[in-house]
């Protein structure tokens, strides 16, 4: 299926969802209605007198409200179009004009239809009576002019005339909320009642629900609030050619239901909202149609709790993942979307696969486990952000940034190689192999990050290449590769020099100053290293100077053992592998010695 049949179909299984009230969540709107943002909100009776008024707080505007096709889409065109029941001020007071008199004859007809309800009755007695102006002004929600009409103030940051009000009516019948827009029989009434006044429009077979419908050419808006005005679907082609020549009208390439259409809208709104991930500007969604919990943020990154080791760290994440399979059954299909605003008004699909729950989850589990790095906090997978910023992203402060379009666009490749189980990009880890190879170009704590960052990608690309884990989370000393050998020389020759630093001393080594040509011609700059270590040597005791040049040694021995013409060629990635592997080792000798050293002073004691 396609994300519109998919969204369509997801709609239909979470009926009893339909303006379902929950905290930090945004509700599934029910068809002919639209979710908005009041800045008013008004208290009447049930014969419609006016009890008070008060301008709502932002964290509290989320509101639904009931619409018309016409009032959804065509007010940028044409601002007569009133809504239903709650509009701006200015629809619903005598001085807007014509747009008062259109919502005043949407009202009545609502209210003389045999679909009236006893909300929509208060609301007309109340708009009939014409004080609505004078009653917020006497109320301290808005100021007038000198002519008697609202002023130019704003209530967060709209024009007193364009505040969206709405209603409550006290007290509310047993079992009703006295809030309009979470008073599901409200709605139920004014469903019934738009059909009914849709009922003479042109039908057709709609492609997404396969039945019958009103054929709907205006298409909701509002899938991702922070672009409110692109569109997924449009048809408004009068001067175009994306179906000129070929037929006469658009829904003879494509016809969409009404239902259908809101159906589809709402639920990807509804998604968004409450399960969508923003990266970069570009929406990621991941959801079950059956509505099942889905891991969606395990999708993008996972964090274990604590520093742990690596059985540890793949225990914790089989759990993580593990407590979504007691809602999510194997054969459930779970969809992974991307949507992004292609142009001004225009949203566009950029990413979409379905795949069942038991796949997902496999996928999800085997990229974290494979892509995982023992860092000084102990295993850790960086997140797709992460691994963007690293890749594309420069140091700015404290933090390591890629520009949003670079990262939305790169999340993506990676979102891919996870479902689909596809190889890291190797442009990617080159990104990441160029910059960790430049250690100055970065403050301490960053340098840290861009070089777990990347190892743990140079393992997971070769890993994946050759299909093994030839590259494990450990120091390997049996390992002759000539890149991973000058990669443990590199780490010692580190190693050395900071053993002579005082507690104080933020001076960089040698061996992090050349890392850049190190890379590039190992010969050449460890034959210049090994000099610059000699002083280094005699500042060291003995034992611990003999341990090093042990190392060297050992290492150097197997390096120029094997008598290779390419002793001095570029070295690949890998060898930023034992680069950390072989320090990281001599940091846990280090502190193991000094916990023996601490514990012999105190029991000498």
């Amino acid at each position: 299926m396609g994300i519109l049949q998919t969204a369509y179909l997801t709609y239909e299984r979470q009926l009893d969802k339909i303006g379902l009230v929950e905290e930090k969540k945004e509700s599934l709107v029910p068809v002919s209605h639209a979710m908005v943002n009041a800045h008013i909100e008004i208290v009447l009776s049930i014969d419609g007198a006016f009890q008070s008024a008060a301008p709502i707080a932002k964290a509290e505007n989320k509101t639904i409200i009931p619409v018309t096709i016409d009032s959804a889409n065509s007010r940028t065109s044409d601002n007569t179009k009133a809504h239903s029941l709650c509009d701006q001020l200015r629809y619903l007071a005598a001085y807007g004009g014509d747009k008062f008199a259109v919502y005043l004859a949407q009202l009545t007809a609502w209210a003389n239809s045999s679909f009236v309800h006893p909300k929509v009755a208060a609301v007309l007695a109340y708009i009939q009576g014409g004080s609505i102006v004078s009653d917020l002004a006497a109320a301290g929600v808005i100021t007038l002019d000198e002519q008697g009409v609202p002023s130019n103030g704003k209530i967060e940051g709209n024009e007193y005339s364009k505040c969206l009000v709405r209603w409550r009516i006290l007290p509310a019948p047993d079992g009703i909320r006295s809030a309009c827009w979470e008073d599901n029989t409200l709605f139920d009434c004014y469903c019934a009642f738009y059909a009914d006044q849709c009922a003479g429009m042109e039908r057709d077979l709609c492609y997404v629900s396969g039945e019958e419908d009103m054929v709907c050419e205006m298409h909701p808006k509002g899938i991702i609030p922070a672009k409110y005005g692109a569109k997924l679907v449009s048809s408004n082609d009068s001067s175009g050619f994306t179906y000129r020549g070929r037929f006469t009208q658009s829904r003879q390439a494509y016809s969409f239901g009404y239902t259908a259409s809101q159906k589809a809208h709402l639920a990807l709104r509804w998604i968004a909202a409450n399960h969508g991930i923003i990266i970069g500007g570009k929406t990621f969604l991941c959801w079950s149609p059956g509505g099942a919990d889905v891991p969606t943020e395990s999708l993008f990154g996972f964090s274990a709790p604590e520093p742990i080791d690596f059985v540890s760290y793949k225990r914790q994440l089989w759990q993580a993942l593990s407590g979504y399979t007691n809602a999510l059954k194997d054969t459930d299909d779970v969809v992974i979307a991307a949507l992004d605003v292609a142009t001004t008004g225009r949203l566009s699909v950029t990413y979409y696969n379905e795949l069942k729950a038991s796949d997902f989850l496999a996928r999800v589990e085997d990229w974290y486990s494979t892509i995982c790095w023992e860092t000084r906090y102990g295993v850790q997978a960086p997140s797709l952000r992460r691994i963007v910023d690293c890749a594309f992203g420069t140091e700015r402060s404290t933090f390591i940034e890629a520009d949003d379009r670079v990262r939305r666009e790169h999340v993506q490749r990676l979102l891919h190689c996870i479902v689909d189980k596809q190889p890291v990009p190797f442009d990617i880890v080159q990104a990441l192999v160029t910059k960790a190879c430049k250690p100055l170009a970065y403050k301490s704590g960053n340098r840290e990050i861009q070089l777990s960052t990347t190892c743990s990608l140079v393992r997971k690309y070769h890993n994946s290449k050759h299909n093994k884990e030839e590259w494990t989370l450990a120091l390997d000393t049996s390992n002759s590769d000539r890149s991973y050998l000058f990669g443990r020389l590199l780490a010692v020759a580190e190693r050395v020099e900071r053993s002579t630093y005082g507690h104080t001393e933020g001076r960089e080594p040698n061996a992090i100053r050349m890392q850049s040509i190190f890379a590039q011609r190992p010969l050449y700059a460890w034959r210049i290293l090994e000099e610059k270590l000699v002083p280094y040597y005699a500042r060291l005791q003995p034992g611990l100077r003999n341990c090093f040049k042990n190392i060297i040694g050992e290492i150097t021995d197997k390096i120029f053992g094997a008598d290779s013409p390419d002793l001095g060629k570029k070295l690949s990635d890998v060898y930023l592998l034992d680069y950390y592997h072989q320090r990281s080792a001599m940091t846990t000798k280090k502190e193991a010695s000094m916990k023996e050293e601490k514990e012999y002073e105190s029991t000498e004691e």
